[in-house]
């Protein structure tokens, strides 16, 4: 086997050597340098996207404000729907003479009728107005609503409601029945017999009644929970004379 010689002298093989080292180095700057500078042109990009989302929002946003009303304005307008709605429940709550003649003889127990209904409203007790106090200017910038809402309030402080009714019934129990189907209804504040005489009816005697019932103020009626109705074991307090 013929041994293989290097006439090449030792200095040349160091310089091939170093240089092969310095392009090795040369080659790593370049490409870090070229990363380099693709990560900075990828970052401009992404920030140039990021301003034009940014002018595009602010947009949208500068557009839903021009809009949008003003704040005070839908406050106001918040506030007046708030008092027409109330207006509207307060009336609503009131109860016609119809309503209420239909719920006293709805109660009426077996042969007891009724022949008088009145319909009044009374001063409350301790609610008299001084005759000499000057009534307030309503403000100009005042709603209409807002001021009949007040006086709506002020009515019902001030006033209640009294129904005066009077019918013939067989006797006192049954005179007595009526009023606690009155009072289970929870629709009246007071009910009081003012008047029981003895009466003829068709050749019988019956007593003629008279009460005066207080009914009380819109949206506080709260009727008592009767656990005999619940149970099945009372009698229904529809009827009138007879059951005609």
């Amino acid at each position: 086997m013929i041994p293989e010689i290097d006439f090449l002298p030792a200095s040349y093989r160091e310089v091939r050597r170093r240089h092969r080292n310095r392009i090795w180095r040369r080659s790593i700057v370049v490409i870090f340098l070229t990363l380099v500078t693709l990560s900075t042109v990828r970052q401009r990009e992404i920030q140039h996207e990021l301003q034009s989302k940014k002018e595009t929002l602010e947009k949208h946003i500068q557009q839903m404000h021009e809009q949008l009303q003003d704040p005070a304005r839908l406050t106001q307008q918040i506030e007046l729907a708030d008092v027409r709605a109330d207006l509207l429940a307060g009336l609503l709550l009131d109860e016609s003479p119809a309503q209420l003649l239909a719920i006293t003889s709805h109660s009426l127990p077996e042969y007891v009728s009724l022949n008088e209904f009145q319909f009044l409203f009374e001063k409350v007790a301790g609610k008299e107005k001084p005759t000499n106090v000057k009534q307030k200017k309503a403000p100009e910038n005042v709603v209409p609503e807002k001021l009949d809402l007040e006086k709506l309030k002020q009515h019902r402080t001030d006033e209640q409601l009294v129904l005066l009714v009077q019918g013939i019934a067989p006797d006192h129990l049954s005179i007595s029945d009526y009023m606690s189907n009155l009072d289970r209804l929870g629709v009246f504040k007071a009910i009081d017999l003012i008047q029981s005489n003895e009466t003829m009816f068709e050749g019988e005697p019956m007593r003629q009644f008279r009460l005066r019932i207080v009914v009380k103020a819109p949206g506080m009626f709260a009727p008592p929970l009767d656990h005999r109705l619940t149970a099945g074991l009372d009698q229904s307090l529809t009827g009138g004379f007879g059951h005609e």
